[in-house]
């Protein structure tokens, strides 16, 4: 039996925003059931005004096998981690609820795990950004000759999209950050570097795509980078690191 995805989608005060990014998951989902996945759908209804979750509980692709969270984090990491703890599948990917992918993104992320080991990450090959400017690149390969280690001192080589088997996200969950509060953000770019720091590689999906819809705004990464935060602590950079070991 080919294994079963579990798709976490976050969503907050995306207002119509929502329904569109529905369409392109929904979609998704359906070309890997035609392939023989099997793919469920979380979607996660944090501090969300009224609108979005009119939008979400009522979007005409639903088709009853999803589930709905309703929190109260106002977090997007807590929001992830608790999507995680909802969810039933063999393998997890994060998604934000305004964005779009190709209709064979689950297809490209489940086919691609098949080849790798579970201490694996996985990422979408291109990341296609719209709205406040366009553009297109591709995404690094962390085994692949264009990877850079000490990049990540000071850039995100990844978008926030991830996918890998449950047990790695069970193992090293998403940390709050709450920037305003505590001046510290990227809980992405943190999670990335925990877990290179814990022996994993991140790869990509080859042939998958996702669509960043970057806000004029109202962003999370607007915020940190307004605020001017950091990212927290990560073991990855500690002094006696198995990364550090390295002498990279």
């Amino acid at each position: 039996m080919r294994p079963k995805l579990s798709a976490i989608v976050t969503l907050h005060n995306e207002d119509v925003l929502a329904h569109t990014a529905m369409n392109s998951y929904l979609l998704s989902r359906r070309f890997a059931r035609d392939e023989g996945f099997s793919v469920e759908m979380v979607f996660v209804l944090d501090r969300a005004d009224p609108k979005t979750k009119a939008i979400v509980i009522s979007h005409p692709l639903l088709d009853g096998s999803e589930k709905f969270v309703e929190v109260d984090h106002g977090d997007l990491a807590l929001a992830r981690n608790s999507g995680v703890f909802a969810s039933s599948g063999e393998y997890i990917c994060t998604l934000d609820g305004d964005d779009l992918i190709s209709r064979r993104y689950f297809c490209c992320h489940l086919i691609e795990a098949e080849r790798n080991d579970l201490r694996t990450v996985l990422h979408p090959e291109m990341v296609v950004s719209f709205g406040m400017y366009n553009a297109f690149n591709w995404q690094v390969d962390q085994a692949g000759e264009y990877f850079d280690a000490d990049s990540l001192l000071t850039v995100n080589p990844w978008i926030s999209a991830a996918f890998s088997h449950r047990s790695i996200f069970e193992e090293i969950p998403y940390r709050a950050c709450y920037p305003r509060a505590t001046g510290f953000g990227f809980e992405d770019w943190y999670w990335n570097c925990e877990t290179i720091a814990r022996g994993l590689v991140h790869r990509l999906a080859w042939g998958a795509v996702y669509v960043y819809r970057r806000k004029y705004h109202g962003s999370l990464n607007e915020v940190s980078h307004g605020l001017h935060s950091v990212m927290p602590p990560t073991a990855l950079f500690q002094y006696g690191s198995l990364w550090a070991a390295r002498g990279e």
